[in-house]
């Protein structure tokens, strides 16, 4: 037994040695091999050296100054991204000219400034105080007060360019705000008083949604304090001119929502702002997990896209502001400070602060809920307004029916005062456009220049539907200076007021890119038009120059609609956006174009252009759905809605109403049955598209889309596989006659059928629409 154990042993003692020497050829093998792998680096890192460089400047570029471009290099193999890269902002853009414009209403691009000394009031310049930026304190616990606050740390930009209350939306500094630098100074893009002359309204923007890719977490973190802006802050006065951070329980009653101090001058009153609705309600019942996140820009929460509040007018000046007897030679005499009250966002739930009036729905876990107390103190003092980061002298103008009147051409400015107890309405049904004579469309992949053309027979037909005025916020200035909008508008006085609006949109990106575009320019008129005119106005329609809504049924005019919807007391009515087709009979004979570069493609593409002899409304007038089942496929839609109702309205979407605002006490008495979500608002429905109306988008077909149409438009790309077809962009309507359809469904040339004839159209608008065009002819006879 001994011998055998002994046995045993030496051969265990020789697998020992020989696993030990395996162990140690392994070693010196991963050795080698990871010498080899240093050098195969070492040889590629020198070899993109100089490249490499290259993209460390860009990088070490002021977060201000660094392009989509320089972020987004990983795309550039794909040829329309790569296009969306290489292509300048408005590339292409040469506006047609169906009606001359007169060298005095040309575009006039405000970006410099002209010595101090020119200016009406040299005393009240427009001026931006920024204030240096320490995030570190954001995380300190009670925050403590900003050793950046003192005047003589404050850099002043003052914007002398602004010295005209009818300019405003010219003059104001929208492309070139401060808000890059101190982003706790808003993104104004207007500012004007209410018609009572209670409040000063301002328009601005969420900046932060501007840049929002993967390459671009610097600046969303950078930008950070766009966030806060959307979220109130409680405040309490401890001294004249000096507010304490406080709970709402501490707060002053005017103070507990607030997030701005308005400082008026000269009387050096001050109020503190208020919202026109609560975000962070509007995020819990839109049941959003959050109102803002830290790594995310929020590109799909649409209401926190503008932030829109007031200064509370203080009582002794409220009487002058109506009236509009603080302006003379079209400049104001009183003005106002804004300065913003600096706390870091809360990334957390949007109910972990609400305001009392939501308090049961407060989180009050201690994980969750924010205890005001502890992030901010009982004893933090906000530092004095002249040592802190500001908006100053901002001019108080006329009410908006003042500043942009004569309202009609029969009445006088006298007239556009309105009571302070009774909103003036003047207006039944009114549109509200944000549009331009040429433009780039998304990506800057393709230019539209026929926005005169567009606009004219626009305004013709919604005269027709019972449209009785139009807000035209002219965009055209964002790319020419050569070319406007407002031609056309002079051919219909008193039916169109006119406001240029030259603001640049801060993203031109598609929205299938890592940096989705944000179309900001778009989204501030809108809610300039609807704050500015909605109080004059019962309904708004939201609807672009290439959306034809089409009364159906017995309707044939919008009003008639209207009016059972306010019998009904619907107060939003939704129609189905999808793009329709140009017929190809109405549009010009194509002619090849055979050059990638051009197409995108190395199939042919070519212009397509709709005569002048034929109206869009014709043309596009093939829709790919029958009436009735455009709103179970449509991937957009667009509305008619009551102005008093819809408190913010995004493009497609009435944001937030009056009802979604209110508490569930308050809710229940409207009549209706509490739910968590607040939409679909129970006041919002689509439209019957077959009994009351529907909508035709005339969008224009880019010239790259039409690249390979006569494979994409023939019966046999259906024999393809579906990825290989393509989308025939060519409207080839399927006959009103079933008889005369053949068991292919194509026409006999073997061109397949993909959109309808909307008949009423056909038969009724058309004829009317070119009627009422006759009295333009001499513009398109002479193009």
């Amino acid at each position: 037994m001994v011998g055998v154990a002994t046995n045993r042993s030496m051969a265990l003692r020789r697998r020992k040695k020989r696993g030990m020497r395996a162990m140690f050829i392994g070693v010196i093998l991963l050795c080698l091999g990871m010498g080899y792998l240093i050098m195969i680096l070492y040889v590629a890192r020198s070899s993109l050296s100089s490249s490499q460089q290259e993209a460390n400047d860009k990088n070490n570029a002021p977060i201000s100054l660094r392009t989509a471009a320089q972020d987004s290099v990983k795309n550039k193999k794909d040829p329309v991204r790569r296009h969306h890269l290489e292509l300048e902002f408005g590339a292409g853009v040469e506006p047609d000219h169906l009606v001359e414009l007169d060298p005095k209403d040309a575009p006039i691009l405000y970006m410099d400034d002209p010595p101090i000394q020119q200016h009406p009031t040299p005393e009240n310049v427009l001026q931006a105080y920024l204030e240096p930026l320490n995030y570190d304190d954001w995380k300190i616990q009670p925050l403590p007060v900003r050793q950046t606050a003192t005047a003589d740390q404050l850099k002043k930009i003052s914007y002398t360019r602004l010295s005209s209350c009818s300019k405003l939306t010219q003059q104001w500094p929208m492309d070139d705000p401060p808000t890059d630098e101190d982003p706790f100074l808003p993104w104004i893009h207007d500012v004007f008083p209410t018609a009572d002359g209670k409040y000063i309204q301002f328009v601005a923007q969420n900046k932060r949604r501007c840049r929002t890719g993967s390459k671009e977490k610097d600046i969303l973190a950078h930008m950070a304090p766009q966030a806060s802006l959307f979220q109130h802050v409680s405040v309490k006065r401890v001294e004249e001119g000096r507010y304490r951070l406080a709970s709402h329980d501490d707060a002053d009653p005017d103070a507990m929502a607030t997030r701005f101090i308005c400082r008026f001058k000269p009387s050096m009153e001050e109020t503190l702002s208020v919202y026109n609705f609560d975000y962070d309600w509007a995020s819990y019942r839109k049941h959003y997990k959050v109102s803002f996140a830290e790594d995310d820009g929020g590109i799909k929460q649409i209401h926190t896209t503008q932030l829109i509040f007031r200064c509370p007018v203080p009582e002794s000046l409220q009487e002058q502001i109506r009236i509009g007897e603080t302006v003379q030679d079209d400049w104001a005499s009183l003005f106002v400070d804004l300065i913003p009250i600096r706390t870091s966002p809360r990334w957390g739930p949007p109910n972990q602060y609400l305001v009392p009036k939501y308090d049961e729905f407060n989180d009050k876990s201690p994980a969750v809920r924010f205890d005001p107390d502890q992030v901010w103190g009982k004893e933090h003092i906000l530092p004095r307004i002249e040592d802190s980061g500001r908006w100053e002298n901002i001019p108080i103008c006329k009410p908006s029916l003042m500043t942009y009147g004569p309202y009609n051409e029969n009445e006088d400015s006298e007239n556009a005062v309105v009571s302070p107890d009774e909103p003036l309405k003047k207006h039944r049904l009114v549109s509200c456009l944000w549009a331009s004579s040429g433009y780039a469309t998304r990506g800057n992949r393709f230019a539209i220049n026929d926005g005169q053309r567009r606009l004219l027979e626009w305004i013709s037909y919604n005269s027709i539907l019972g449209f009785d005025h139009f807000y035209v916020y002219d965009n055209s200035g964002a790319f020419s200076a050569e070319s406007s909008l407002k031609p056309v508008v002079d051919l219909f006085p008193g039916k169109i007021t006119y406001i240029p609006w030259p603001a640049k949109i801060c993203n031109n990106n598609p929205n299938n890119v890592d940096s989705v575009g944000e179309r900001s320019s778009q989204y501030a008129a809108e809610s300039s038009c609807r704050l500015r005119f909605g109080p004059h106005v019962d309904w708004i329609g939201q609807f672009d120059i290439d959306e034809y809504l089409v009364p159906m049924g017995k309707h044939n005019n919008v009003t008639s609609l209207l009016d059972e919807l306010e019998e009904e007391g619907t107060k939003i009515v939704s129609f189905g956006s999808w793009r329709a087709w140009p017929r190809w009979k109405f549009v010009e004979t194509p002619e090849p174009i055979n050059d990638k570069e051009v197409c995108w493609s190395n199939e042919p593409c070519f212009d397509l252009r709709v005569p002048l002899s034929n109206t869009m409304l014709q043309a596009y007038n093939c829709d790919r759905q029958k009436p009735g089942e455009k709103t179970s496929t449509m991937p957009a839609e667009k509305q008619l809605y009551t102005a008093d109702y819809v408190l913010q309205h995004f493009v497609h979407y009435s944001a937030v109403t009056q009802l979604s605002e209110k508490n569930r006490t308050e809710y229940i008495k409207e009549g209706f049955r509490w739910k968590n979500r607040a939409f679909p608002d129970p006041r919002q429905r689509f439209a019957n598209e077959k009994e009351e109306g529907l909508m035709i988008h005339t969008k224009a077909v880019a010239r790259q889309d039409t690249a390979g149409w006569e494979r994409a438009c023939s019966i046999e790309s259906k024999k393809l596989p579906k990825r290989q077809q393509g989308l025939c962009r060519l409207g080839i309507p399927w006959p009103e006659d079933t008889s005369q359809q053949n068991e292919n469904n194509a026409t006999d040339d073997g061109w397949a059928y993909n959109c309808y004839v909307n008949q009423k159209v056909e038969e009724f608008f058309v004829p009317k629409l070119k009627e009422k065009l006759a009295k333009w002819a001499h513009f398109f006879d002479k193009v």
